[in-house]
């Protein structure tokens, strides 16, 4: 059995982590230079924004866990094809998934926003801010 030593270990799983921390960072950061501007609206809008894709995000990470599962299982089995299937797999369905989310774009936004019930102009920011991220979708769902 070959088991990984710890710094094998830690190259492998730190870039895990950070990928893991980006999404939500980038919130964070859009928020806080929203809010050096003079009018909370924009503020609030980044914050909604960021919560929606934050949440539309974390529900579909579980394409992240079942690839590093498979991924493994083909890694113990030393089957390339595996591997390969391993990758691809959740890649496609990555894939898939995100061009529902372009294509389903406006009802999710009108149904999260009616849900929220935030002030005529915040939402019309947020609307702003969602119709740009959107379509980093298949990056951030790949």
């Amino acid at each position: 059995m070959n088991l990984l030593t710890d710094r094998e270990y830690l190259g492998l799983t730190i870039p895990f982590m950070l990928s893991t921390m980006t999404q939500p960072l980038m919130g964070a950061v859009n928020t806080a230079v929203m809010g050096q501007l003079p009018d909370p609206k924009y503020i609030a809008a980044v914050s909604l924004g960021a919560i929606l894709f934050n949440n539309l995000y974390w529900l579909f990470g579980f394409l992240r866990v079942s690839t590093t599962g498979y991924a493994a299982q083909a890694f113990g089995a030393a089957d390339k094809r595996l591997g390969m299937l391993a990758f691809f797999k959740p890649l496609v369905l990555a894939m898939l998934i995100s061009a529902c989310c372009i294509l389903f774009q406006k009802p999710i936004l009108e149904l999260y926003l009616a849900m929220i019930g935030a002030a005529p102009e915040v939402n019309e920011l947020c609307r702003d801010y969602y119709y740009i991220l959107i379509w980093g979708a298949p990056l951030v769902l790949g």
